[in-house]
């Protein structure tokens, strides 16, 4: 629980707090396609763990009067993002609980920032794949390390963020257009690897497997 979380942390001088957990969607689905376990689990993972964690830290940060919080969030919380409804709405929930903490204890020496990248190469980004995931990094898509190195010089900072240079390109022309046709053009790409044959596949499956549930 969060009591014993925080008697663990207790004992530990914890200057740096990197919440870097999430989990999103096998592959894009309608929200009456998900089961309730698979809501759950997303909005459990990405927020509570989240917020707990960065509760559990803030008594021994503030009794210090410095600190950092760093929260991983996603491009995805920005625009609409159809299909992918829970997932990017947990994220956007992180860049907010982010915001609104950088001004909450700005002014008792503590950092908070928020980092939402684009695409790097995971197992999250690449699921299923028969390739490992650090195989399949391009310039918009980089290795792990290649993001954690710009991640780290960043951290203190702005309190939003896209560290690697690409995303941050991708985002501010992201920024200039409007949530509409974003949206539009989201929902048909992610319309597009819904209907894919392995992805129709999998649904019938799923299906096939709640009502044998029932």
């Amino acid at each position: 629980g969060a009591k014993s979380l925080s008697e663990t942390l207790d004992a530990l001088d914890v200057g740096v707090l990197v919440n870097n957990v999430g989990i999103s969607y096998d592959f894009p689905q309608f929200y009456h396609e998900l089961t309730d376990s698979e809501v759950e689990a997303i909005m459990t993972v990405n927020m509570e763990s989240v917020v707990w964690m960065t509760r559990a830290v803030l008594p021994a940060m503030l009794a210090k009067k410095r600190g950092a919080v760093v929260n991983m969030s996603s491009a995805s919380a920005r625009p609409p993002n159809p299909l992918l409804t829970i997932y990017s709405s947990t994220k956007g929930f992180v860049e907010n609980f982010t915001k609104s903490l950088a001004k909450e204890y700005g002014d008792k020496g503590l950092s908070f920032q928020c980092q939402s990248p684009l695409y790097v190469a995971t197992s999250i980004v690449f699921p299923g794949s028969k390739v490992p995931p650090e195989k399949r990094a391009t310039i918009t898509t980089p290795t792990p390390k290649t993001y954690a190195r710009y991640a780290v010089a960043r951290i203190g900072y702005d309190t939003m963020t896209s560290p690697y240079w690409v995303h941050e390109l991708f985002m501010w022309v992201s920024s200039l257009l409007s949530d509409s046709l974003q949206g539009t053009v989201i929902l048909k790409m992610h319309k597009g690897i819904r209907y894919h044959k392995k992805n129709v596949e999998k649904m019938t499956a799923k299906i096939a497997l709640a009502k044998k549930a029932q």
